[in-house]
């Protein structure tokens, strides 16, 4: 069991903790987005409608299964669609959330959750940065060596 452990952790694209770590977040997003289209959250689906709240789940259930194996296996030129999609749907939530906070009741506050959805689309914006100019294969030579 453990010799079948190393082999595999031997498979995850290096720096493995980042690729595991990333994977990780992938994963949870994919679940709470599938859990979100069985059970949408009732005030976003009420302020947008239950076609707009499933549309923004399958989106970010799509971008985080497209994220798991990608992060690991290092497959950037498909992980950039998976980011692309995260961030996508990271500011569509942005803007329910804000517009839910200047429409809402005065007394509610939804700046912590605009917040954390802000920071996770930040840090998506990051990775798709270090993504997007890596090719297929992230032992290619790029560039030759001088003398």
């Amino acid at each position: 069991m453990i010799g079948l452990a190393v082999r595999l952790w031997r498979h995850i694209n290096e720096p493995r903790t980042i690729s595991v770590t990333h994977a990780l977040v992938y994963a949870v997003l994919t679940a709470v987005a599938l859990y979100s289209l069985v059970v949408p959250p009732t005030t976003v689906e009420g302020a947008v409608g239950t076609f707009s709240m499933r549309l923004l789940a399958a989106t970010l259930a799509v971008g985080g299964a497209l994220g798991v194996p990608t992060a690991l296996a290092g497959i950037w030129w498909l992980e950039r669609t998976a980011v692309t999609l995260v961030i996508l749907s990271s500011a569509v939530y942005l803007a329910i959330i804000l517009s839910l906070q200047v429409t809402g009741d005065p007394s509610s506050n939804r700046l912590l959750q605009a917040g954390f959805v802000f920071g996770m689309g930040a840090l998506h914006f990051v990775r798709w940065h270090r993504v997007k100019q890596r090719p297929y294969d992230p032992d290619r030579v790029t560039s030759t060596p001088t003398d």
